[in-house]
């Protein structure tokens, strides 16, 4: 088995080639502070909510922090879940037995079983995102959930 956990700085990788899933949904909250801006100029009735949209859009990304949560590689996947920071667990594909995304209220996780009986467990938010991924990369290893 090559999957290991290993420092950030030491991974060897091509950020071209690597689709990476962030904490903060950079896009959505990008056009929440156009349509808040939009609402502000275009109707003058609506210069409250577009404001709320503008301010609580700035302040998501301006202040709330944001970190990675997974990347996926040609050659493998990186895990951004350890406890110590500088650190991440890198699972190449053919170490994955499989996969399953589980939805719950709270949180949703991200859970991949590796061929020593090892579960990485990822809190996640992007379930689009990861399916289609892991669909791509490791086809068939998705294990349902009932």
């Amino acid at each position: 088995m090559k999957s290991q956990r290993m420092k950030i700085r030491n991974l060897d990788y091509d950020r071209k080639k690597m689709k990476t899933i962030h904490v903060k949904p950079t896009l959505a909250l990008s056009v929440l502070l156009v349509m808040g801006i939009t609402a502000m100029v275009m109707k003058s009735y609506m210069l409250l909510a577009g404001l709320a949209m503008v301010l609580l859009a700035l302040f998501a990304l301006a202040v709330m922090p944001d970190r990675n949560l997974c990347s996926f590689c040609p050659e493998y996947l990186i895990l951004y879940n350890c406890r110590d920071k500088t650190e991440c667990m890198v699972i190449y594909w053919e170490d994955i037995v499989n996969w399953q995304y589980e939805w719950s209220p709270k949180v949703d996780l991200f859970a991949v079983t590796l061929v020593d009986g090892h579960t990485e467990i990822q809190e996640v938010y992007a379930k689009g995102r990861i399916q289609r991924a892991m669909n791509h990369y490791a086809p068939g290893k998705e294990k349902k959930v009932r």
